[in-house]
């Protein structure tokens, strides 16, 4: 049996199954025009655990789910961004970083902001913010607790 699967990204896949439920019925036709075939590639050979070059239902399944975690993940994230973001400017400028609980808990060994200011503005927009999580915070379940 042939099994085709096009991820052009993550949050995309999960959007489209989400948003129209009996489009898991229908195999896919053509990719969206932008879609990158290195990270279609890679999201494949991570969902293919057993390296066979196919995936199977369940291998699909698990794939799908760590998808729809880190969707959901990221979501928890974005709204407690909004929260932290006290003055909303859509940044976390210094004063709202100190209070940033992962800050607090690393005490003197806490790195200072400029370590996840990549665009060297004096403050974390989301994407900053998202890496300082992911390097800072201990693995996690699913719920990701307000700051």
């Amino acid at each position: 049996m042939k099994r085709v699967l096009i991820i052009a990204g993550f949050s995309f896949a999960l959007a489209s199954v989400c948003g129209n439920a009996h489009a898991q019925n229908k195999p896919a036709t053509s990719a969206p025009v932008n879609a990158e075939p290195k990270a279609a590639d890679a999201a494949f050979a991570a969902w293919d655990a057993d390296r066979s070059g196919s995936l199977s239902q369940q291998e699909f399944r698990n794939g799908w789910e760590n998808v729809r975690r880190a969707s959901q993940r990221e979501a928890n994230l974005r709204r407690q961004f909004v929260v932290i973001d006290s003055n909303r400017n859509s940044a976390i400028d210094p004063s709202e970083y100190s209070t940033l609980v992962l800050i607090k808990n690393a005490g003197k060994s806490a790195p200072p902001l400029s370590t996840f200011d990549s665009n060297k503005d004096g403050k974390l927009q989301l994407t900053e913010y998202l890496k300082l999580v992911q390097t800072l915070a201990p693995r996690q379940d699913d719920s990701v607790k307000p700051q």
